[in-house]
């Protein structure tokens, strides 16, 4: 660029000298723009990095009562109940039918100060389930989960018991933006052994868990909800010592508080503190198994973490 307006001096072409002297800075100018321009593309069309198909949850649940289903396990002294489930999703799209598929695995753990049952080491080890899991989701907010549990007691309380669930749940948020019930349904078929009585069965749980209150506060959110669960035995679930088997089992509510804690490092996952409240009314045959009270309360504290 600076050879040519030497050469264009020394021509002595006045008019050449004013038309092209002007050009030159232009140009240059111009050339200057389109690299900026360039960079800022560049910076622009750089891709994110891709999201991890990984996911999973860790948490810590302490509480004064352990009911599975309405059956009383334990309902004295301390009781500590970690589980953790870790999550590979397969396939995720924003239309069709079908929107997302994740395989997982869980362990869930309940450890007792009392050392329910022991018949050996280690002997506060009451419970640990182990549980593979295919999780389906599905347009409109439905999402069917599929679990096969191995129910075990380190401790030898039980041999070990099977069974096959499939969960169906619906978030309808989306539906009933003022009032979300958030309603489930869980079919549990008893494959090997039973968790009452002699012979398998089929149980059916289900309930809502309806937001009543949100505090959008970015310091201290607080949300509260209202738990309902509804337990009932298709065949032999809640099979008592007599050999009948009353479909009705148990009705569960309460009142649960969820507080993220926004103080931590949100690169660390998300961590939420967790204070749930219910009331468990049994049928007569779960109200034998728990000391002939057919009401009882149970209060949890949880520390969870999700990535």
């Amino acid at each position: 660029m600076q050879a040519n307006r030497t050469t264009v001096r020394s021509l002595t072409l006045l008019t050449a000298l004013l038309g092209l002297s002007p050009a030159a800075p232009a140009a240059a100018a111009d050339d200057d723009s389109a690299q900026v321009t360039e960079v800022a593309v560049a910076e622009v069309e750089e891709p994110e990095a891709d999201a991890s198909r990984w996911s999973g949850t860790l948490q810590s649940d302490f509480t004064n009562a352990y009911f599975f289903r309405g059956i009383k396990n334990e309902r004295n002294s301390f009781i500590w109940q970690p589980w953790a489930e870790l999550f590979l999703n397969l396939y995720s799209s924003d239309d069709g039918l079908l929107r997302d598929a994740s395989v997982g695995m869980g362990v869930w753990n309940s450890v007792h100060e009392d050392k329910t049952a022991a018949e050996h080491s280690p002997e506060a080890l009451y419970e640990t389930d182990w549980y593979p899991m295919l999780s389906l989701g599905f347009a409109g907010g439905v999402t069917l989960d599929t679990y096969y549990y191995f129910y075990t007691s380190p401790n030898g309380a039980w041999d070990t018991v099977q069974e096959l669930n499939f969960k169906l749940s619906w978030d309808d948020s989306d539906y009933l933006k003022a009032f979300p019930l958030q309603p489930w349904i869980n079919f549990a078929v008893e494959t090997d052994r039973t968790s009452m009585g002699n012979d398998k069965g089929v149980g059916i749980q289900m309930g809502i868990e309806p937001t009543i209150f949100e505090l959008d506060n970015k310091s201290v959110p607080v949300t509260l909800s209202t738990p309902i669960e509804l337990g009932l035995s298709a065949t032999d679930y809640y099979e008592g010592d007599d050999g009948n088997s009353p479909t009705f089992g148990y009705l569960s509510y309460g009142l649960t508080a969820t507080m993220p804690l926004k103080f931590i490092d949100p690169s660390w996952g998300k961590i939420s503190w967790i204070l749930s409240a219910k009331g468990l009314y049994l049928e007569n045959t779960l109200a034998e198994v728990n000391n002939n009270d057919d009401n009882y309360g149970v209060v949890m504290s949880s520390l969870s973490f999700e990535f």
